[in-house]
C-alpha cells in the first residue's frame, strides 16, 4: 500500500470515524479496540524505522497490521493474566507466542499435539513436529522479508519488533524457540497452564475459541476497509460540492 498526503489524510479520518460507529451485533467487532488498532497501525505500518529496527526491509501491509493487532488484543482480553507471565526469551513475551502459535493453528484442522509435546519437553522429539514448525516460521524474518516469500506471517513483526530480534538471533530454530516456549509454560501456575491449552490444545473447545479469534480478527479488517470506502466516498462527495455547488 502506497502512503500519499492524501492517503494519510484519509487514514486519519477513517480512525475517527472508527470510534463513532456504533457496534454491529452481527459482526461483533469492538469498534473501540479496533480504531485504536487503526491508530497504531497507520503510524507505524508506513515508516521505514518500524521495520528498520527489526532490521527488516519496509514491507508495508496495513490489513496484516490491523488483523494481527486485534487479534491480539483479544487475546490479552479473554486472557488478561498472560500479559505478566514472563518472556520466553530476552525480549519475546510469552503472550506473543501464544497469540502467534494461536492464529497458525487456527489454520490447520489437524491435532497440534502440543500438549504431547509439552509433556515430552523435548522440543526435537516427533510429537513436536507441528509446533516446532509453527513457531519457527520456517526461518529468519531478515530472509523472508529481503526476497518477499509468501512463507512468513507478518504477525511478530506488527505485534513484537522485539520478538523479530530475538527471533532471528537463534536463526529462527524452532527447537530453540520451542524449548524456551516449554520451559516458560512449565513455569506457569496450574490455572494459567490450563488457560494456555484451552487456547491452542487439540480439543474442539480450543478449536472453537481459535477459529472464533481469528473469524472476529478477520471481521475487523473488513470493518476498517468498509469505513475506509465510505470516509472516501464522502470526502469525493464534499469535494464535488465544493466544485460545483449544492
Amino acid at each position: 500500500m502506497k502512503f500519499t498526503v492524501k492517503g494519510l489524510i484519509a487514514l486519519f479520518v477513517t480512525s475517527s470515524a472508527l470510534f463513532l460507529t456504533p457496534m454491529k451485533s452481527d459482526a461483533q467487532v469492538n469498534m473501540k479496540s479496533l480504531a485504536e488498532v487503526a491508530d497504531s497501525c497507520q503510524k507505524d505500518v508506513p515508516s521505514k524505522k518500524y521495520y528498520q529496527q527489526m532490521l527488516l526491509n519496509f514491507n508495508s501491509n496495513l490489513n496484516e497490521c490491523i488483523r494481527s493487532r486485534y487479534h491480539y488484543s483479544l487475546i490479552l482480553d479473554k486472557f488478561p493474566e498472560l500479559a505478566s507471565t514472563g518472556e520466553i526469551l530476552p525480549g519475546y513475551p510469552g503472550s506473543v507466542a501464544v497469540g502467534e502459535l494461536a492464529i497458525t493453528f487456527s489454520y490447520y484442522s489437524s491435532d497440534t499435539k502440543l500438549l504431547d509435546c509439552i509433556i515430552a519437553n523435548d522440543s526435537s522429539s516427533n510429537v513436536c513436529w507441528e509446533s516446532r514448525k509453527q513457531i519457527s516460521e520456517r526461518g529468519q524474518y531478515r530472509y523472508h522479508f529481503r526476497d518477499n516469500t509468501n512463507g512468513i506471517s507478518y504477525y511478530l513483526p506488527y505485534i513484537c519488533p522485539s520478538c523479530v530480534v530475538a527471533h532471528d538471533e537463534v536463526s529462527g530454530s524452532g527447537k530453540v524457540i520451542l524449548n524456551a516456549f516449554i520451559q516458560w509454560f512449565l513455569k506457569l501456575d496450574k490455572p494459567q497452564r490450563r488457560e494456555v491449552i484451552s487456547l491452542l490444545g487439540d480439543e474442539d473447545e480450543a478449536r472453537t475459541l481459535r477459529q472464533s479469534l481469528k473469524n472476529e480478527s478477520e471481521k475487523a479488517v473488513e470493518e476498517y476497509q468498509e469505513t475506509r470506502e465510505r470516509v472516501e466516498q464522502q470526502e469525493q462527495e464534499r469535494r464535488r460540492r465544493e466544485l460545483l455547488g449544492n
